[in-house]
């Protein structure tokens, strides 16, 4: 990019130089080479920005192939934790109806002894009554 600059800088240089000569031939020469260094730099220039797009599409290219990358990533840690969420889904319920299950045993046994009690009472009174 220097080394353009250096040219371009040159071209101008000798284009001042053209204009303030006073011999026409020297003149001449002096504006022919300007022009053509301004063409040389010219060229410089216009090959600098055809490299430059060339490396931003090249960045473009890798960017969307890193993105392409990362958008895959997240769709597996996404359906592993889809997986690990289901699989903790199953175990609550499976937790949630062992304890439904030991509170009606629970419920069962209580009223189980509640209703020997009751038929022991019943008895009782039946045979309080006999006496």
């Amino acid at each position: 990019m220097n080394q353009k600059l250096l040219i371009l800088a040159v071209a101008c240089t000798l284009g001042l130089s053209a204009c303030n000569r006073t011999d026409d031939a020297a003149a001449r020469q002096d504006a022919a080479e300007a022009k053509a260094a301004a063409e040389r730099a010219g060229d410089s220039a216009r090959d600098a920005l055809h490299e430059t797009g060339q490396a931003i599409s090249s960045g473009a290219d890798a960017a969307a192939a890193r993105t392409a990358e990362a958008t895959e990533e997240a769709r597996e840690a996404a359906r592993r934790a889809g997986e690990r969420s289901e699989a903790a889904a199953r175990e609550a319920a499976a937790d949630t109806s062992e304890a439904a299950a030991n509170a009606a045993r629970n419920t069962s046994d209580a009223l189980d002894r509640a209703a020997e009690r009751a038929d022991n009472a019943a008895q009782d009174a039946r045979t309080d009554n006999d006496n």
